[in-house]
């Protein structure tokens, strides 16, 4: 299935973009000149009201061609035309954001006395109003925004996406039952599914050895992304790198500790699941075997029947949650087709509160790509519930931002698991298991091998790529430990994610909202059909309030520590239903 973008513009026209970009850029610059010297202690309610207002307006039109811009570059990373379009509208958003800066500037002089009587005053914006509080001491001056928001565009963002057109542009040749085949590198990622081993080793040797062959490039680039981003932490007065990135994600320093201490402290369960996986298939296991099949013949899927597992078990939650997943197939808003230049792995894109959700994804036909399915409508779902907020209070922090997601593959996975039995129940709940762990216990250390590589560049000023890939094998061998063996080019698989090159820290996220959803879902179960209305609610709420206050309504209560442990206590006890 193929997307239709024409909801944003009919053909890809540079002109007509290049010019509704430049207008937006004007309206930009007149509405500076209009609230710039207004916001100061003595400006009104009603003018604050009418800033947000007129803020938001700007933004949902602003937005619309640098979404349309990014969409069509990940269609295709090689097109001409897609190319010179994602650098006009990354240009023009860079301006934007730069001709914008000093009033994030203005509003961080306001007193806090200020911010609280107006957050009382405009009860529809007092969360953003109580991030400016926040924010606050992390905002520097005009100037100096205004030089970070002009550079952007050549620093660590500019980085990443030549970091996504280096990796998105590899081709793998592979000798697949005796023909030589040219794959992308989602292609050969599917191969870790296959029931042949030597396959998968031979795979996943060739896709780790491709970056390490490019170590200098893929190095140095990420040394400079951790660099940007440590400086400018630094520069806003955050006491760890980190830290920037759980502010904009409404937590704390503490309690993202605590929650990697915890994941890592459960790892026993990863080791004693891949035991016992090695000795149900009688093989030593490599992390090239980490998602092998457990039958020979793995079932799979074509496109339509996977859209009807996932339509029936969305439909089976609620009605409205099944109308809203299926419009995305109804209305072309789904990209699954393998093609030349097509970027790597899965996305949901929701900018404004205008324009519905769009899905991309690498569509293989295994039961991993049935759940991806499912996780990224669930980011659809989600971004279209929450249009029910203005554009401000639109968007989740990153750790809300998986929690649908998530959910959507649990009804799916209960979906499937009720009409299995045996060994193919059993194997289901295994490859689940996987998955999961997939985005805890793997995140996690994702997110342990990103702290310690920021602190070795503070440290020394650089690492290299060797460097690093030692970093990430400790990393490995606490995860696994001795379940599995770690072959030499699993050593270099950090080179391999995305998410650390174009949004460091982003990772723990992922652990983060799966833990979160583990709970929702405990919920669900015992609450039945009367969980349905306050988790819709909770949906619709996007990015009203923080995280904590928005779960509180629906009695998670994510400060204490025994929360967060009882999700890895589901996983164990889902491990013993098949041990």
């Amino acid at each position: 299935m193929k997307w239709d973008l024409t909801v944003f513009y009919e053909i890809p026209d540079i002109e007509k973009i290049k010019k509704d970009l430049e207008d937006i850029f004007k309206r930009a610059t007149n509405f500076v000149e209009k609230y710039e010297k207004l916001i100061n202690e003595n400006i009104s309610t009603e003018q604050v009201r009418n800033y947000f207002k007129e803020f938001e307006q700007l933004m949902e039109d602003g937005l619309k061609p640098i979404q349309y811009s990014s969409l069509l570059f990940s269609e295709n990373t090689t097109d001409k035309i897609a190319q010179q379009l994602y650098g006009i509208s990354e240009q023009y958003g860079s301006k934007i954001s730069e001709i914008l800066s000093p009033l994030q500037s203005a509003f961080a002089q306001l007193s806090e006395e200020k911010l609280d009587i107006l957050s009382k005053e405009i009860p529809e914006y007092s969360y953003a109003l109580e991030k400016i509080k926040l924010e606050k001491k992390h905002i520097l001056s005009k100037d100096a925004e205004r030089i970070l928001a002009a550079t952007s565009i050549s620093r660590r963002d500019a980085l990443s996406n030549l970091y996504e057109k280096l990796t998105s542009s590899y081709k793998f040749k592979i000798e697949i039952d005796g023909e030589e085949k040219e794959l992308s590198g989602s292609q050969v990622r599917a191969l870790r599914r296959s029931p042949d081993g030597n396959l998968r080793k031979k795979a996943m040797k060739l896709f780790f050895e491709r970056y390490k062959a490019d170590e200098i490039t893929i190095g140095e680039t990420y040394n400079i992304v951790v660099k940007d981003y440590d400086t400018e932490a630094r520069l806003r007065n955050y006491p760890k790198p980190i830290s920037m990135r759980n502010l904009e994600n409404a937590v704390s320093d503490e309690s993202v500790e605590k929650l990697i201490e915890i994941t890592t402290e459960n790892t026993k369960i990863v080791h004693k699941y891949y035991k016992w996986k090695a000795q149900e298939m009688n093989e030593e296991l490599t992390l090239a075997d980490i998602y092998a099949p457990f039958s020979s013949s793995e079932k799979k899927y074509t496109f339509d029947e996977a859209k009807e597992i996932v339509l029936d078990a969305y439909y089976s939650f609620d009605e409205k949650a099944g109308n809203i997943v299926e419009s995305f197939f109804k209305e072309n808003r789904i990209h699954s087709e393998i093609v030349p230049g097509k970027v790597g792995g899965a996305f949901c894109s929701y900018y404004t509160t205008q324009i519905k959700p769009f899905v991309l994804l690498n569509f293989n036909g295994n039961i991993n790509d049935v759940m991806t399915l499912a996780h990224e409508l669930g980011h659809g779902l989600h971004g279209t519930l929450s249009q029910k907020q203005s554009f401000i209070n639109y968007h989740t922090p990153l750790t809300m931002a998986e929690l649908a997601s998530v959910f959507g593959e649990f009804l799916v996975f209960d979906k499937i698991k009720n009409e299995l039995e045996g060994d193919e129940k059993k194997y289901f709940i295994a490859s689940t298991l996987e998955d999961t762990f997939a985005t805890m216990f793997r995140q996690n250390m994702f997110a342990r091998f990103e702290i310690q590589a920021h602190e070795l560049i503070e440290k020394n000023g650089m690492a290299s790529f060797e460097e690093l890939s030692k970093l990430y094998e400790n990393e490995l061998k606490i995860m696994f430990a001795d379940s599995v063996k770690i072959p030499e080019e699993y050593t270099y698989e950090w080179s391999s994610i995305p998410h650390i090159f174009h949004t460091p820290f982003y990772v723990y996220a992922y652990n983060y909202a799966n833990c979160l959803v583990i709970g929702l879902y405990q919920k669900y179960l015992e609450m039945g059909k009367k969980f349905v209305p306050k988790y819709i609610e909770l949906l619709e709420s996007g990015g009203k309030d923080s995280p904590e206050r928005l779960l509180n309504k629906i009695g998670i209560d994510i400060t204490k520590e025994e929360f967060w442990q009882s999700a890895f206590e589901f996983l164990n006890n889902m491990l013993n239903e098949i041990i």
